[in-house]
């Protein structure tokens, strides 16, 4: 398609999409994250963690709290669940546990050069901005909040629905229109942007969104989404050429 003059909102994932999480081996990985939980218990402070990865208090957090959906995907209940039964045992939450967890494999996070003059010019030209990613189960949703102010991506968005806190998962449609719902945008006026071809290109299809589909040459090698997206870069900033500015709102 040559642009898209009929959007009105542009969803954007978050890893992969508009900030590298290098993901190191499994072995790494596990260390990294025993490393992160035995300081965070021994120490009990903020002084265990990297100080890139510092998060706001969740109170201050700007993501919208919400109670349990009934409708809410199993692992998400189970998690819910899961939370109580720690809370009971050690005093600790699941969020904390896995903040423990990840923040040290967070600290190592960049964002890719192109994510904030796109999100800032798209910003500029009238379009409604929006997040959407998954986090993993029983990751605080403040903790990925805390990542978009770490990055300066914050002021961007009008929405960040995150899987740990509307309880759906990406490829699962009901995350997109949880976004789309605050926005206020139907899904046939509103595009996604992602790297992943099942979770973001086929989950944001089944939503009723368009799709762009990001694939960076400088990261993994993927099988191209099937049905293809709608538009394929191997550049977030590519997007601008596509998108013209919005035509101002009429007055009523």
């Amino acid at each position: 398609m040559a642009d898209l003059p009929e959007i009105d909102a542009v969803l954007f994932d978050m890893g992969g999409t508009l900030i590298d999480y290098p993901l190191p081996s499994w072995p790494v990985a596990a260390g990294r994250c025993v490393q992160g939980m035995v300081s965070g218990l021994l120490l009990g402070n903020e002084s265990a963690f990297p100080p890139a990865a510092s998060v706001p208090e969740p109170a201050n957090a700007p993501s919208r709290r919400r109670s349990s959906r009934p409708d809410a995907a199993l692992p998400y209940r189970i998690t819910m669940a899961l939370r109580r039964v720690v809370r009971s045992v050690s005093g600790l939450t699941l969020p904390t546990l896995g903040e423990m967890c990840a923040r040290p494999l967070m600290a190592e996070g960049r964002l890719f050069d192109d994510a904030s003059p796109t999100l800032r010019e798209l910003k500029g030209r009238g379009y409604h901005l929006g997040l959407v990613s998954n986090t993993p189960w029983g990751t605080p949703d403040y903790l990925w909040t805390g990542q978009l102010e770490r990055f300066g991506l914050a002021p961007f968005f009008e929405v960040a629905c995150f899987s740990s806190d509307v309880g759906f998962r990406k490829p699962d449609p009901r995350i997109f229109g949880a976004a789309l719902e605050v926005l206020d945008v139907p899904a046939s006026r509103a595009i996604f942007v992602g790297d992943e071809p099942e979770a973001d290109i086929r989950g944001a299809r089944s939503a009723g969104l368009r799709t762009v589909w990001v694939n960076r040459t400088d990261g993994p090698k993927q099988m191209p989404p099937e049905p293809p997206a709608d538009l394929t870069l191997d550049r977030l900033d590519a997007l601008l050429e596509r998108l013209p500015a919005r035509p101002p709102a009429e007055s009523v």
